[in-house]
């Protein structure tokens, strides 16, 4: 595995845990107590990016 494969892969890699993250946060925000307690950061958007950067990543790394 060359460094460039090597950075991908770590790339997807964190790419992974940021979508996982922001399921975990965009679930605890639909079942929030108080719905008039909005929040800034919109999860579901930060999921799909981080899923599209991982396999876009992950594609490249996979291919290379």
């Amino acid at each position: 595995m060359s460094d460039a494969q090597a950075s991908l892969a770590a790339i997807a890699s964190l790419a992974l845990a940021l979508a996982l993250f922001a399921g975990w946060r965009a679930h605890r925000r639909a079942r929030r107590d108080d719905p008039d307690a909005v929040g800034w950061v919109d999860w579901t958007l930060v999921q799909v990016a981080a899923l599209i950067a991982l396999a876009v990543t992950g594609y490249v790394a996979l291919k290379g």
